[in-house]
């Protein structure tokens, strides 16, 4: 009753009922009914009578020595109890007795009525959560998102509407801090998928403009940059491959998906991400940014073997050389090609992704590897670079900090995610396609997609001829004409697919590409099984 009244133990009669006259006297802020408010009334008047008299306060006082309170509420009077229960405080009985209520079927202004008081009890616990330290954003926007929902659902459209935009405009401004919270999670906690989504779901919001403004006082630029510190590096390069074509991704961004891309290729031994990568840092340098990546392109050279261009990037073959940095000749030049490998281990990236910051590793783990081996070769890579990196072990902390005087610059964009500019890529999705990894698995996806139409029920043969050519455009045709004109059909269901290998021509007009299926048909078990396909102007010309 001192709770409900909002009084102290202490207080004398007189000041128990000016503890009652100053509740009374401000009514909720939200529309309960009249019957709900003429039962707090009568209960707040009640508990008032009760405490004001001398010997009815001593009974209720020995009682809660006791422990043996029992108030019973006519049932016509729960909305009004559960409204004065929200105001004291007391949100989880408010919450455990609503529940229950929503169960039943109740009368349409006293369900609204218990509707009101846990949604006001939801966004009190969102509001405490809030006032930790530090905030518990996940368990705050959690708690709106129930309210709403109860309000939209179980209330009526028109219940309390200041409430509702007031909750939805709270949710606004703290969305971002949940998600990047939801991001920091473990990882293998499912709710970090909740994160992911917000975060794709804020940046196509929010559009171009690394200066854009985001709700919770973020930048695109600021909030991208904190995500990406909770993000493992496959993560980034999915989010980068799923951004819809018109929000062009700023330059920030892109050069932490190629780095992302290089953790992926070390630790995977995937080394035609590297190429991937290069792409990435060849378009940032049509952008015309302060920095000229012939660090990062030279040293992806070196990572598939390309001592030549690795040697032209740095500058190391000609004093004329635009990306001649003095700093870095003298390190390379004193320890040789050691001193090459060790400018490369300390740029590896690692301690930027969540799943590879804690990694321990050493270059020979890279080439040592089979694949990475077999790539090299199928690219006439100078192997002997390869066996020289093998025998370099871990960088000291000494040649780390040696690397920081010799290219700060550098440095500083990877460690610290530091934007290289606000400059879009926009101009870059109009290039032509290079072949890639991803441009491969795009294609081969295409193809077993326009498979199954050729040979499924419709026998769509019309879209062979986007994704095939030549000689296997023939066969491909004549096969699926001979199934359509026996009236059969059958169904592929692609489930996964992984691109093993891909292999440039010297003149970057033709692609070998060595991929790993598994598919599925009614007719048949599912079955995995590697194939090779021939690319040529990015259509097939031979495979299977």
């Amino acid at each position: 009753l001192y709770k409900i009244l909002g009084a102290e133990t202490h207080f004398l009669g007189d000041g128990i009922r000016r503890a009652y006259e100053a509740k009374f006297s401000k009514p909720p802020q939200y529309a309960f009914s009249n019957e709900a408010l003429i039962s707090r009334r009568q209960i707040l008047q009640a508990a008032c009578e009760t405490l004001a008299d001398p010997a009815s306060r001593r009974e209720y006082n020995q009682s809660l020595v006791d422990d043996s309170i029992l108030t019973e509420i006519p049932f016509d009077k729960v909305p009004g109890a559960l409204c004065v229960l929200q105001e004291a405080g007391e949100t989880e009985l408010v919450l455990r007795i609503g529940g229950g209520l929503l169960r039943e079927r109740l009368p349409k202004m006293f369900k609204q009525d218990v509707v009101l008081a846990m949604a006001l009890a939801y966004v009190d616990v969102s509001r405490d959560a809030m006032a930790l330290s530090p905030p518990d954003f996940i368990v705050a926007c959690e708690m709106l998102e129930r309210a709403l929902k109860l309000l939209q659902e179980e209330g009526a459209s028109s219940l309390a509407p200041d409430l509702q935009t007031q909750i939805d405009e709270t949710l606004e401004e703290i969305t971002p801090r949940c998600v990047l919270e939801l991001l920091a999670l473990p990882l293998d906690d499912e709710r970090r998928e909740e994160g992911l989504q917000g975060v794709r779901n804020i940046l196509w919001a929010v559009g171009g403009g690394g200066a854009a403004a985001i709700a919770g006082s973020f930048t695109r630029e600021d909030f991208m940059n904190e995500a990406f510190l909770h993000m493992k590096a496959a993560e980034q390069v999915e989010l980068f491959v799923a951004t819809p074509s018109n929000i062009p991704a700023e330059s920030f961004e892109a050069y932490g998906v190629a780095l992302a891309l290089v953790a992926q290729a070390f630790v995977g031994k995937k080394p035609h991400l590297i190429q991937d990568a290069d792409n990435l840092f060849h378009q940032l340098q049509q952008t015309k940014v302060e920095v000229d990546f012939a660090l990062e392109r030279g040293l992806c050279a070196l990572l598939v073997g390309e001592l030549d261009q690795c040697r032209s990037w740095l500058g190391l073959d000609s004093d004329s050389s635009p990306y001649r940095n003095p700093s870095i000749i003298d390190f390379i030049m004193e320890n040789a090609l050691p001193g090459l490998c060790k400018l490369l281990e300390t740029w590896l990236v690692f301690p930027r992704f969540r799943d590879t910051k804690e990694t321990n590793f050493k270059l020979g783990d890279y080439y040592d590897d089979p694949t990475v081996l077999r790539y090299l070769e199928r690219l006439e890579s100078p192997l002997a670079a390869a066996a020289a990196i093998a025998k370099i072990g871990a960088v000291q902390a000494s040649v780390i900090k040696a690397l920081k005087r010799v290219f700060p610059a550098s440095v500083k964009i990877m460690c610290a995610g530091v934007a290289i500019g606000l400059i879009t890529l926009a101009g870059l999705k109009i290039l032509p396609p290079k072949m890639s990894a991803m441009v491969a698995e795009a294609l081969v996806r295409k193809w077993q997609y326009i498979k199954s139409q050729a040979f499924g029920p419709d026998h769509c043969l019309g879209r062979l001829q986007e994704v095939l050519d030549g000689e296997m455009l023939k066969i491909w045709t004549d096969r699926a004409a001979e199934i359509a004109e026996l009236g059969w059909s059958y169904d592929y269901n692609l489930e996964d697919l992984n691109i093993d290998s891909v292999t440039i021509s010297q003149n970057g007009r033709r692609a070998v590409v060595e991929t790993t299926l598994k598919e599925s048909t009614p007719q048949h078990a599912t079955s995995t099984y590697t194939t090779r396909y021939e690319m040529s102007g990015w259509k097939i010309i031979e495979g299977a």
